[in-house]
């Protein structure tokens, strides 16, 4: 199996129970979900939408469509799977948004219910996120790293 193929294996088997309406209200149900997944799951899940996000509209997506709500865990995942480079910038962008340095679950509540202003009504943080986006790029190849660890560490 390739990685390409082993990853979207494991991305649909993650994303099975995750419910739409999870996507429209600020609870912690999609957030528990994919926190209470195995670790390969999530990590596929957590890495997956970090780079889907990232590349297709960087960093600043990532988290105004609450998806930073899984920065700490994402960051840790990356480190593990060897992605050292999108890591830094992950934890990186993670400072930026989170300026009052909350604790991760004050971050995430105020991520979810949009009370961080400089990302939602100032916007003040395109421009610092965009240029973490322009390295990211050229960072490791995600599906590589992704790939080998869960044909080394995954459920196959």
């Amino acid at each position: 199996m390739s990685n390409s193929e082993l990853i979207a294996k494991k991305y649909s088997e993650a994303t099975k129970g995750i419910k739409d309406e999870w996507f429209t209200k600020a609870n912690s149900k999609w957030f528990d979900y994919v926190s209470s997944l195995p670790m390969d799951l999530q990590a596929t899940y957590m890495v997956v939408i970090l780079e889907n996000q990232v590349i297709n509209g960087g960093f600043h997506q990532y988290f105004v469509n609450g998806y930073g709500q899984f920065a700490d865990k994402t960051i840790g995942h990356l480190i593990t799977i060897g992605a050292l480079e999108k890591a830094k910038l992950l934890k990186q962008a993670f400072k930026i948004v989170n300026v009052a340095n909350d604790n991760i679950d004050v971050f995430r509540a105020n991520l979810l219910s949009k009370k961080i202003d400089a990302l939602f009504v100032e916007d003040d943080l395109f421009d610092p996120l965009d240029e973490l986006d322009k390295v990211y790029y050229d960072a490791e190849d995600i599906e590589k790293a992704l790939g080998n660890y869960l044909a080394n560490n995954g459920r196959n």
